[in-house]
């Protein structure tokens, strides 16, 4: 157990930018009540926003899988092949843009993302009215577009607001929206899909479910904002207060980009695992979004019931995000709590694997519960984990550019390997899951174990660190002071 008991003990030396060596370092120490007033004003002004904004990004795109279990694909007329790519295309499209995470710190944010709840909101809207192969797959295209900037800028954005042992916590709130959006989007789809109107019912799903978006975008554009030291809702003082809490004295202009940081992410091998890791999470979370409706509705269950009994796993798995975050924060040890759900999320998958009695759902249902419960908590803590070791916010940037562009490409395995073909059991996918969420326990204790040693290498070489010593991250925080969470 690790000797840090208390999130205030963490290995967190004060770190800072610096535009020149030696050009008069600000030193301002926050009292620890004013810093929690500013926190305060962050968890109800911020975090609500972006969290709201999560969820409305996942319930658009993973509502493709409630609209085939209710029967999209055979009103379409679409082949195995083709759902394979309308599930294709939202990935590759969302891939190849995933490099403009770096736009959240060069254009200001209020206005951007609110052009861009806009712009997915209508794409998704217009996925009801889509009636060939083709236009859907244009649909999709753009929501992939559109979504790539905000979801995997939004952990980066929380970053800037909150220090390292705070961070945890909201980002496991953050990330954990999306199983919430999931029961959310299972909920709705159970009850929409019983409108008796004149349109199919996922034509009536897409259509309640994008207006949403484009409505909150008012909010975002009103309240979200830019960063801490331009957030309206505090006083001038409390503005530099929340820039100097957080560690750091960043005097560049807006947008300037540290290019020795984004060299350090880019080379850093911590990077690298945490990419596998998010890579064989992904596979997960992808696939579960996509199919889990349908194979439900393949355990015997009607569509409609279907899509009420994927709604408690998803919540369920909230609750384990949120838990998770609870320990990771308090015991430190951030290895040790996504092994445990990795292992979780491999029980759940090997169940899924090894039981080929089609009559005993009972037994499979368990096995979706521990999968889901175990996948979402192990992505969670593992986003936070890269973020909390990352020295300057280019190479936090960098890193995350790496973690979700690469780690994305497991999308495009899950969108293929669960085909009609392989139903009931989905013994295939099933199996790939299991072997991707055992990776998941072996990088994260490998890692864990690395940082440990890193940490104690550094301890013999440079001495214990001090809470208050303050660490120059301009060149990427490889700092003989700076300690990583492990």
């Amino acid at each position: 157990m690790s000797k840090y008991k208390d999130p205030e003990q963490l290995p967190s030396c004060q770190h800072f930018e610096s535009t020149a060596a030696g050009k008069g370092d600000v030193q301002i120490m926050v009292p620890d009540d004013r810093q929690s007033i500013i926190r305060k004003k962050f968890d109800r002004r911020v975090l609500p926003i972006v969290c709201i904004l999560y969820v409305l990004s996942y319930l658009d795109r993973g509502n493709i899988g409630n609209a085939k279990a209710v029967g999209m694909d055979k009103d379409l007329n679409l082949t195995a092949r083709q759902w394979s790519w309308v599930l294709y295309s939202f990935y590759i499209c969302y891939i190849i843009f995933e490099w403009t995470t770096i736009m959240w710190k060069i254009l200001p944010a209020h206005a951007y993302i609110a052009s861009l709840c806009i712009c997915w909101g209508a794409a998704a809207m217009c996925s009801g009215a889509v009636n060939t192969f083709s236009q859907l797959v244009a649909c999709r295209c753009l929501l992939g577009i559109f979504e790539a900037v905000f979801g995997c800028g939004a952990p980066y954005f929380l970053s800037l607001f909150y220090q390292r042992r705070e961070l945890g916590f909201r980002l496991s709130l953050l990330l954990g929206m999306s199983p919430v959006a999931n029961c959310f989007a299972s909920a709705l789809a159970y009850g929409i899909t019983q409108i008796n109107g004149s349109l199919e019912p996922w034509r009536y799903l897409f259509i309640i479910e994008g207006a949403p978006t484009i409505l909150f975008s008012i909010v975002v554009f009103l309240f979200l904002p830019d960063s801490p030291g331009s957030a309206k809702f505090l006083s001038e003082t409390e503005q530099t207060e929340a820039v100097e809490r957080l560690q750091t004295v960043d005097r560049t202009a807006k947008g300037k980009m540290q290019w020795s940081q984004v060299f350090q992410g880019l080379t850093d091998y911590k990077n690298y695992v945490h990419m596998v890791i998010h890579f064989c999470c992904n596979y997960s979370f992808s696939g579960l979004s996509n199919f889990l409706p349908t194979i439900l509705t393949n355990m015997g269950y009607t569509s409609i019931n279907a899509q009420g009994l994927a709604a408690p796993p998803y919540l369920a798995s909230f609750f384990c995000c949120v838990a998770a975050a609870l320990v990771s924060d308090r015991w430190g040890n951030r290895g040790y709590v996504v092994t445990f759900f990795a292992l979780m999320g491999t029980a759940g998958y090997l169940i899924l694997t090894c039981v080929q009695d089609e009559s005993n759902t009972a037994t499979r249902y368990a096995g979706v519960w521990l999968a889901t419960c175990g996948i979402f908590p192990s992505l969670s803590i593992n986003i936070t984990w890269l973020l909390n070791n990352q020295g300057g916010d280019s190479k936090k940037g960098a890193g995350m550019a790496m973690l979700a562009i690469f780690g994305q490409c497991s999308s495009l395995i899950s969108s293929s390997v669960f085909p009609d073909a392989d139903a009931p059991l989905y013994t295939k996918g099933c199996a790939l899951g299991c072997a991707f969420t055992g990776l998941i326990a072996v990088l994260a204790m490998g890692l864990h174990v690395s940082l440990t040693l890193e940490n104690k290498k550094k301890d013999r070489l440079y001495g214990p660190v001090n809470e208050n010593d303050r660490v120059d991250v301009t060149e990427g925080g490889d700092h003989p002071n700076f300690r990583y969470l492990t």
